[in-house]
């Protein structure tokens, strides 16, 4: 139990370290370098969880398509190299604040009683992938195909846009 306690611990601290970082990244490839390392935290949770089913999702949809869809997106549109911006200094009260949150939070999760609110169960599900796997092609399929259109158009839309980007610097050159 104390491995994954701790696994529990580290990976929270990648996922919220990652997240901040995403967050206060001053250029937009490196905090979608962050991101997809958050999301990567998450799968990791999940795995912890026991929940592998919904880790290797996150990884796949995730990692996988989102991050790097970003990625590509923030490559194909941005025309050149970001210039080294000044980064601000960090202000000691906002650290302050943010650990205090933190610590009140924790306290609260740990000292409340959560845990009785729901029955504790020990049931397995011999076939849980499998049952959702039905589900997805089945009762959300729809969906799912919605999504795969969202993303497929953001990347023709990317493309679109750094073409007619080249073709101006062509013209004006």
């Amino acid at each position: 139990m104390i491995e994954q306690d701790i696994a529990f611990v580290v990976l929270s601290a990648v996922t919220i370290g990652a997240a901040i970082i995403a967050l206060e990244a001053r250029q937009v490839v490196y905090g979608a370098i962050a991101l997809a390392f958050s999301f990567l935290g998450v799968a990791g949770l999940f795995i912890v969880l026991n929940a592998t089913f919904v880790a290797l999702f996150q990884v796949i949809v995730y990692v996988g398509a989102i991050a790097v869809l970003i990625l590509f997106t923030v490559m194909l549109v941005t025309k050149g190299v970001e210039e080294e911006s000044e980064r601000e200094p960090v202000k000691p009260m906002g650290v302050i604040i943010a650990v205090v949150i933190i610590a009140l939070v924790g306290a609260v999760a740990s000292l409340s009683n959560l845990s009785s609110w729901y029955p504790q169960t020990s049931f397995v599900v011999p076939y849980v992938v499998s049952g959702i796997g039905s589900l997805m092609t089945n009762q959300y399929a729809l969906p799912l195909e919605i999504l795969a259109l969202v993303l497929g158009a953001s990347v023709v839309g990317a493309l679109t846009l750094a073409k007619v980007d080249k073709e101006e610097e062509l013209k004006s050159n």
